[in-house]
């Protein structure tokens, strides 16, 4: 997010924080409400932190690989459609280096009207790249929530088939 408030809305680094600051402000909030609605065992604790740990780093590893996947599908075709100069392979990976951060790859001697339209080409390929990426990231938590419902803790029936 902040990528793409800084590098596509064309924000400073603190305006794009001021503007992440309620998202962090409901972490703050839901951070102590979640832990104290967790199952209250230590296993169940550390078990909760560990899931957390790895969905996070699997979580950025998948959705910059959708990402990435869709940036590298979508530039080569958006700019040869927009009629802009052929890329070599190295420039082509250098272009997408720029992309996938949300940035635009123009120089100061760039004519105008070309930055203009690499400018409107990049932005517009990184929300698609992101626009994947959340639709995976919602896929997934939906699933979650699914299989969350599916296996929530029953109401007591499992002492009764144990004979207690």
């Amino acid at each position: 997010m902040t990528f793409y408030l800084e590098n596509v809305y064309g924000l400073d680094p603190i305006a794009a924080d001021v503007h992440l600051l309620p998202m962090t402000a409901m972490l703050i909030v839901g951070s102590p409400l979640a832990g104290a609605l967790v199952e209250l065992a230590g296993v169940a604790g550390g078990l909760q932190s560990t899931a957390m740990q790895v969905g996070g780093a699997l979580g950025t590893a998948v959705l910059g690989a959708v990402m990435s996947a869709k940036i590298s599908a979508m530039l080569p075709g958006s700019w040869h459609a927009a009629h802009l100069p052929p890329l070599s392979t190295a420039q082509l990976a250098s272009v997408k280096s720029a992309v996938s951060i949300g940035a635009a790859p123009v120089t100061g001697n760039t004519p105008p009207q070309l930055a203009s339209a690499i400018t409107r080409i990049s932005h517009a390929t990184f929300t698609a790249g992101m626009h994947n990426a959340f639709l995976v990231a919602a896929a997934v938590a939906l699933a979650g929530a699914v299989i969350a419902l599916i296996t929530r803790r029953g109401t007591g029936t499992t002492e009764a088939h144990a004979g207690i």
